[in-house]
C-alpha cells in the first residue's frame, strides 16, 4: 500500500517547552477514531523533556514522525510540518492544547462528503481554574466578501487548529508559514486563504480543547516590540491588499485592535507608536465608520497622553482578555 494515498489527515504539532501538557495533547490524536493519520511532531529547540516526550511518543506509533530542529519560532515549526505533510488534509493542533476522538473522523467526512476546501468546527476555551466556555461560530453566509469581513473583524476566529484544509490548497497555491512571523500567523494564513474561490463547510460541533494561560509568558499575554512589529507588518499586508471600498470599515477595526496591542508592549517607543496610530488611525475615521467604544476612546486618548491611556488599559485588561 503506498504510504501517502493511505493517509487522509496530516496533523502538525509545532512544540516548545510544554512537557506539562504535551502527553494530553498527544494522547488525544492517538486516540482519534481516525485512524489514517500523519502526526509531524516539530520540536522548535525545546529546553525541558519536550522533545524526549515526543521520541519517547514516536517509538510507540508509527503514525508519529519527529523533527528536532533549532528554535526558530512557531512558524518555522509549522512549515517545516506542512513541508513533510502527505495526507489529502491538513491541519494544526498545538502542543498544548487536545481534542474530542472523533474530531479528525467526522471534519474528515464532512469534507469529503461536501467537497469541501476547508472544514470548520466550534471550539472550547479551557481555564486553569477549570472554567470551560465554548466558543460557537455564526455565519452569515459563505460568500467570499463576508467571510473576509468576519475574519478582519474576528467573528471568525483565525486558529488554524479548528480549520481542516485540503493539503492541496497550501500546495497549489504557494502558501507558507512566513518565519519570524510568530503572532497573528494564524490570522495571515486564513486571509490568504479566503483571497482563494475555496469551498467551505462549517460542522456545528464543538471539537477543540483551546488551553487559556492567563499570565503564561507568551507572545499574546506579554507581547514585546518585536511581536508589535510583526502584527503591524501584516496589518500592512491587510491595507496593501483588501480594498477599502468593500473592506473599509474591517481594516480600520483591525488597525484599532494593532494599536491597543500597542499599549500593552513594555518599553514601547511613544515616538513609533504615536506615529503608527496618527498614520493608522486619523480622527476623522472614527467619525465616518462610526466606531465608538471603549477601545476606541482608549486609543483616542493615546494619541493625546499615552501613559494615561497604558494606565487605563492596565485597569481593564482583564475585561479583555476572556
Amino acid at each position: 500500500m503506498n504510504y501517502s494515498s493511505s493517509i487522509k489527515v496530516s496533523v502538525t504539532v509545532p512544540v516548545y517547552n510544554t512537557e506539562k501538557f504535551l502527553p494530553q495533547c498527544l494522547d488525544s490524536l492517538l486516540g482519534q477514531t481516525l485512524k489514517e493519520l500523519e502526526i509531524i511532531l516539530v520540536d522548535d529547540g525545546s529546553t525541558d523533556q519536550s522533545g524526549s516526550i515526543c521520541d519517547d511518543y514516536a517509538n510507540r506509533d508509527s503514525r508519529i514522525k519527529v523533527f528536532h530542529k533549532s528554535n526558530g519560532g512557531s512558524a518555522s515549526a509549522r512549515q517545516l510540518g506542512l513541508e513533510n505533510s502527505h495526507g489529502i488534509y491538513y491541519i494544526i493542533c498545538d502542543s498544548d492544547d487536545w481534542i474530542e476522538p472523533a474530531m479528525y473522523e467526522e471534519m474528515y467526512n464532512a469534507a469529503i462528503e461536501n467537497k469541501a476546501d476547508m472544514v470548520i468546527c466550534d471550539y472550547f476555551l479551557n481555564y486553569p481554574d477549570g472554567r470551560q466556555n465554548k466558543f460557537v461560530h455564526s455565519f452569515d453566509d459563505f460568500s467570499q466578501t463576508t467571510l473576509i469581513k468576519n475574519a478582519l473583524t474576528r467573528k471568525l476566529p483565525g486558529s488554524t487548529c479548528n480549520k481542516l484544509v485540503r493539503l492541496s490548497v497550501y500546495k497549489d497555491n504557494g502558501l507558507t508559514w512566513q518565519s519570524g512571523i510568530n503572532q497573528g500567523e494564524d490570522m495571515y494564513m486564513l486571509l490568504q486563504q479566503l483571497q482563494l474561490p475555496l469551498k467551505i463547510f462549517y460542522i456545528p460541533k464543538t471539537f477543540y480543547h483551546y488551553r487559556r494561560i492567563l499570565n503564561g509568558d507568551s507572545y499574546t499575554n506579554n507581547p514585546s516590540i518585536e511581536t508589535f512589529r510583526q502584527v503591524e507588518y501584516i496589518n500592512n499586508w491587510r491595507l496593501n491588499n483588501f480594498s477599502p471600498v468593500i473592506y473599509g470599515r474591517e481594516l480600520f477595526l483591525a488597525t484599532l485592535n494593532v494599536a491597543f496591542l500597542g499599549l500593552r508592549v513594555e518599553g514601547m517607543s511613544r515616538k513609533y507608536y504615536y506615529i503608527f496610530v496618527t498614520h493608522n488611525l486619523p480622527l476623522k475615521s472614527f467619525f465616518k465608520y462610526k466606531i465608538w467604544s471603549l477601545r476606541s476612546f482608549i486609543v483616542i486618548v493615546s494619541k493625546i497622553n499615552y501613559s494615561f491611556a497604558r494606565l487605563v488599559f492596565k485597569m481593564l485588561y482583564r475585561y479583555y482578555y476572556k
